[in-house]
């Protein structure tokens, strides 16, 4: 039977510096998921950060609810965006989303999460988890207790968890393995939010952080992608 793993991405990879949604970019990162769809059941989550980010606005006073909102429903544009190449590559998908947007993406139950997996189909969860104040890092968490995932994959565009910040500091040191104490003790660690860090440890959901690139999602399935694991 395929593992079931939940991949939470950065909305970033799907911006090129001409286009904040880059479809060129987005195919590219369906053609990688796909080479894992015959030994797992993926769900994917992510951001919306290549579009809107609530906590970037901060300067502008706008009212942080709506901000978030904003940031929500710029993953919905992504959502579509990506099923819409997995769709043109003959790939079954199926967005399910925590805000109401059944127009255009269909009703879903929740229930039968199980039989989607099963009929073949990669679930793209959309949304994040339909609240303001809380991040799409916890939202992956929720999403693999949800599905009972083995781990949860996160790509993005740094290497791994640091001791310092490596774009301020080039001695900075990555760490290969760390417990979830160890990670929330680290007070540059921003790659994955703590809330989400604290819920995975209580239940015991090890998540490994890599750098997304040409055949790294296959490698970082192993935990093989010069990542951290975090368990």
């Amino acid at each position: 039977m395929p593992k079931r793993l939940i991949l939470k991405l950065s909305g970033e990879l799907f911006r090129s510096e001409e286009i904040a949604l880059d479809l060129n970019k987005t195919k590219a990162v369906a053609e990688e998921i796909i080479k894992l769809k015959k030994d797992y059941e993926i769900g994917i989550v992510f951001g919306g950060g290549n579009i809107f980010r609530g906590r970037d606005v901060s300067d502008v006073k706008l009212n942080m609810g709506t901000a978030h909102y904003i940031g929500m429903t710029a993953t919905l544009v992504n959502a579509l965006a990506l099923k819409s190449i997995f769709d043109l590559l003959g790939v079954a998908s199926r967005v399910i989303s925590s805000l109401n947007f059944s127009e255009v993406i269909g009703i879903s139950n929740k229930f039968d999460l199980n039989r989607y997996f099963t009929s073949g189909e990669i679930i793209i969860f959309a949304g994040g988890t339909g609240n303001p104040f809380v991040t799409t890092d916890t939202a992956a968490v929720i999403h693999a207790l949800e599905i009972k995932a083995e781990f949860i994959l996160k790509g993005t565009k740094v290497t791994g968890v640091y001791d310092l910040n490596p774009n301020l500091h080039p001695q900075a040191t990555q760490y290969k393995k760390l417990s979830y104490q160890a990670y929330l003790q680290i007070p540059a660690a921003t790659i994955l939010d703590k809330v989400a860090a604290t819920m995975a440890e209580e239940h015991h959901l090890p998540i490994y952080i890599f750098k997304w690139g040409k055949d790294m999602l296959k490698k970082a399935a192993k935990f093989k992608a010069n990542g951290t694991l975090i368990n």
